[in-house]
């Protein structure tokens, strides 16, 4: 990687304001732009990353033996949906919630009194397993579930077997009416949080020569379980796994993989095992402009593979 790449990266991200983008190689920090020492301390919201901090969680339940088959239909957490009468939305997985395709119709719980009832009363408009559609209802289960299993809140479980292991003290995460914390969209965290996540990523499951979470759940993790089509310059292509995105792009008849946790107005966090990569940006990106540091991201990939 140039010097001439990295003064191009910083140029871009100040252009923007991006608030923090820092890339390691290895343990290496090799790139860092941090707009001011607030980015680093203070706890803001990462969105949707909280979907990829929850299926840590439930890969976590899984070493141990809480969870003994993701494959196994939600009704045994949620024997409500028996009462439905519903074949299809008794064929709902765990591992159909994870990967986005449980069929359920998006709506708006955030407005309901009660979140779970409301997600599980939306009707099933895919059959669970065939059709890819986003929707943080299924990641709000996914808390939901831990919570039943683990007899305790999600967070209390995440402090215990995740937070604790790695170094993470501060956090804020928001619940819903009936106290169970949000799946989908409410950790807050600072950059350096953020960065321990990236490494216990990158270093399949390991933070510190302690492994937090099986190497084998990650590699099941950031398979693109559904793959969409490249964009029209066909020098991308896009999955999602358990709650990750998945990317793979082309330059010069080479590829490189990579996967990614994605948060509103451009919280990612990035993981390239081939190269040895990873990389963190937090931002209060508009969405026009939401997307930058992930196409600054692979801007910075291409130069790295064309050396």
């Amino acid at each position: 990687m140039s010097e001439i790449s990295f003064n191009e990266l910083e140029k871009k991200v100040k252009k923007i304001k991006i608030e923090g983008f820092v890339i390691y190689k290895g343990n290496t920090r090799i790139f860092e732009y941090l707009k001011n020492k607030k980015v680093v301390k203070n706890q803001t919201k990462v969105y949707s990353i909280t979907k990829s901090i929850v299926s840590i969680l439930i890969g976590i339940m899984v070493d141990k033996g809480l969870i003994k088959n993701i494959h196994e239909p939600i009704y045994n957490y949620f024997p409500e949906i028996l009462e439905f009468n519903d074949p299809m939305k008794e064929e709902i997985t765990l591992f159909h919630l994870l990967t986005m395709t449980s069929g359920l119709q998006v709506g708006k719980f955030q407005s309901s009194k009660n979140w779970v009832k409301f997600i599980l009363e939306q009707p099933v408009i895919y059959r669970p397993g065939s059709t890819f559609e986003y929707n943080s209802g299924n990641s709000h289960l996914l808390s939901a579930i831990i919570q039943k299993v683990s007899g305790g809140s999600t967070a209390s479980f995440a402090e215990e077997f995740l937070f604790h292991p790695l170094g993470i003290k501060k956090y804020i995460w928001v619940k819903d009416p009936q106290g169970i914390h949000e799946g989908g969209f409410s950790i807050s965290l600072n950059l350096e949080d953020m960065v321990k996540f990236g490494f216990l990523l990158l270093n399949e499951g390991q933070f510190k020569s302690n492994q937090v979470i099986s190497s084998n759940w990650i590699h099941e993790a950031k398979k693109p379980y559904k793959q969409f089509e490249a964009e029209e310059d066909r020098t991308a292509g896009y999955g999602y796994g358990y709650q990750l995105w998945t990317c793979e792009i082309t330059n010069s008849n080479n590829k490189i993989e990579y996967y990614y946790a994605n948060g509103l107005y451009g919280q990612y966090i990035f993981i390239v095992p081939k190269l040895n990569i990873m990389a963190v940006a937090k931002s209060y990106l508009q969405d026009d402009h939401s997307s930058a540091p992930k196409l600054f991201f692979e801007e910075l990939l291409r130069s790295w593979k064309d050396e």
